[in-house]
């Protein structure tokens, strides 16, 4: 029987398959259930998360519906560029009697945003957004738009794609559905439509549209009976200001085709599980100039079972691997890495987090590292935490770096590909592994202070991402953690003593928590913080179905806040914050991993960058 791996976070069932076909062409697929012409031993597992064969019966219509959806965007991308839209273009998708006020929130507001970056956008008004938020969408109820012909439609669409040569990408995704709306009995949803595409005068072209379509049923499919427009923004690009340079930089290594250009899931059918490889791949990376001459190196983490990379910067834009000489090619599965002078000697060590210890790098000189053992962060793994990363600041400001260690589950044994403790209750864990604070004694010595300062107060929510502040302006840093199930932690630090003061500060943030980052972003002089989660389209639909509605008010909004998107709060002073992520616009980061604010165009405005996505492998129908 084939290896079933399960995420709690987003219940995605993952299975591999070993069999005769080359590794290269074996891809992570799941055998078929029922209907397909073909069986496999797992489903009975299939089997229960089918859509429609339990309460969640919207779920079912959800995937008629999105079949309907997915067939209209392949025609958008089909006409776009190539002609005008004629109402035949439409045939079989509109109902009679179709009803819509337009496909844009009223005029659009143009705005230049520097580089060559030209944006139009629109919303609704307020009480619309937040309602549909909160409940059914617009077309659930209320005054219905007036009747619009086909071919008036066809021509707004058309409208919609003005400026670009052609689409390269057109999509939607559903993430509201409730029962009883429109014109007549059916159901209404909430879509987002997403398109980009080069540009008819050059650069780039790009849509995004969030709509309120209600649903009939006409026979054995769905008839779209009305659109709502709840928010567009359509930009344009006149040139490129980012360019790929990866394998310019990186090409000349070996180990960049032989290792960094193989997929995970490659990977995964050649070693052996023993190795620790999973399906979430690469680490991330690890800047500093390690070597001190004044150029930025790379410390690159790769899938357990192949080693780290440590390239160095050549000094005219391309990097040389040195792993073996630095002796940092760690084969472990590697949760994050971390340059940082923690000796005071002048030059960057490297601290390597593995799921079974944490690794101390001692930086000698001329390219190389060494281990010196013992150095204190060895309980870390005697505790048994899997740990995930790691961050450093002079929390008792005596002149050296400290380091805080964040965790995520138990280590479950050589090989495991399950968790030794799931989250319970999902939205407020406290069943995770513990995190740790090493006070730097100097001399690589660090010792477990942990309980001493008072960070062990909420300390096992399953962390995955922690972030140094002083968002208080008292002198001595404090410390965020986002943490994946549950309530996230701020420890306002008073003079090397922590206190959890999430709650009362307005930033416990439920939701999913991936990453952290500080930025004055309003430049009002106050450090704001914005934290990465996770939007899901599925958990909307779900959190906002009739009968999710059993588990309470507070429950309900909880888990609807878990999946709305990421987090941009304000910082009003006095240690309070504001939620400003929706009135911001900064929540929808899809599904959201790491985040970082640069102000890119250089006009002294912090902007966000936010890393997403998630393992679709081939699949061609994810945002």
């Amino acid at each position: 029987m084939p290896p079933v791996f399960a995420c709690p976070a987003c219940l995605l069932l993952v299975l591999a398959f070993p069999g005769d076909e080359p590794a290269a062409e074996r891809r992570l697929r799941a055998p078929s259930v029922g209907g397909r012409g073909e069986s496999g031993p797992l489903d009975w597992v299939l089997e229960k998360v089918a859509s429609g064969s339990d309460e969640w019966s919207l779920e079912k219509v959800h995937d008629e519906v999105s079949a309907r959806l997915k067939d209209v965007a392949s025609r958008i991308t089909e006409v776009v560029g190539a002609r005008p839209f004629a109402g035949g273009d439409l045939k079989g998708w509109l109902a009679p009697g179709f009803r819509s006020a337009g496909l844009a929130p009223g005029p659009l507001e143009r705005v230049s945003l520097g580089a060559g970056l030209e944006v139009e956008r629109g919303e609704a008004r307020s009480e619309m957004r937040e309602g549909a938020r909160e409940g059914a969408p617009e077309g659930a109820a209320g005054a219905q738009p007036p009747e619009m012909a086909g071919a008036a439609f066809a021509e707004a669409l058309g409208g919609l794609f003005e400026g670009a040569a052609r689409l390269e990408k057109s999509k939607f995704k559903v993430f509201r559905i409730v029962p009883g709306a429109g014109p007549s009995e059916g159901v209404a949803t909430r879509v987002l439509l997403e398109a980009d595409g080069p540009a008819a005068a050059g650069g780039f072209f790009q849509l995004r549209a969030v709509w309120d379509l209600a649903w009939r049923r006409e026979g054995d499919g769905w008839l779209l009976a009305s659109l709502v427009p709840v928010s567009l923004e359509r930009a344009r690009l006149a040139r490129r200001v980012f360019a790929e340079v990866t394998e310019e930089a990186l090409g000349a290594n070996p180990c960049y085709r032989d290792q960094l250009l193989v997929g995970v899931d490659a990977w995964r059918t050649r070693f052996d599980s023993s190795s620790g490889i999973d399906i979430y791949g690469h680490q991330g990376v690890s800047v500093g100039d390690f070597d001190s001459d004044g150029w930025e190196d790379l410390y690159l983490a790769q899938p357990a079972g192949l080693p780290n990379r440590l390239l160095r910067s050549r000094r005219d834009g391309t990097f040389e691997d040195v792993t073996e000489e630095a002796g940092v090619g760690v084969l472990d599965t590697t949760g994050g890495s971390l340059f940082a002078d923690l000796d005071s000697d002048g030059d960057q060590d490297l601290v390597v987090v593995t799921s079974l210890e944490t690794l101390l790098f001692e930086n000698r000189g001329k390219g190389r590292f060494a281990l010196p053992r013992p150095c204190g962060l060895e309980t870390a793994g005697r505790e048994g935490a899997s740990s995930m990363g790691c961050t450093a600041a002079d929390h008792d400001r005596d002149g050296d770096l400290d380091l805080y260690i964040f965790s995520y589950v138990f280590w479950a044994g050589a090989g495991s590909k399950t968790h030794s403790s799931y989250p319970y209750p999902y939205h407020d864990a406290q069943n995770g592994a513990p995190n740790f604070l090493f006070r730097n004694d100097g001399r690589l010595r660090f010792e477990d202070v942990t309980r001493e300062v008072g960070l062990d107060a909420n300390n096992r929510r399953f962390s995955l991402a922690a972030s140094w502040c002083d968002y208080d302006a008292d002198g001595d840093p404090d410390l965020y953690v986002a943490n994946d199930f549950g309530k996230n932690n701020l420890y306002r630090n008073d003079g090397g003593a922590f206190r959890d003061v999430a709650e009362e500060a307005g930033v416990e943030d439920t939701g999913n928590g991936m990453s952290v980052t500080w930025e004055d972003y309003d430049n009002d002089g106050r450090m704001d913080l914005y934290v990465g989660n996770m939007w899901s389209s599925a958990g909307s639909r779900i959190a906002g179905q009739p009968g999710f509605g059993r588990t309470g008010d507070d429950l309900r909004t909880v888990y609807r806040r878990m999946a709305r998107g990421n987090s941009l709060f304000r910082n009003l002073g006095g240690g309070r914050f504001e939620d400003v992520s929706i009135a911001s616009g900064a929540y929808f980061g899809r599904w959201a991993w790491s985040c970082q604010f640069i102000d890119h165009d250089s006009d002294g405005r912090e902007d966000l960058y936010v890393s997403n996505g998630f393992v679709t492998n081939e699949q061609p129908d994810d945002l």
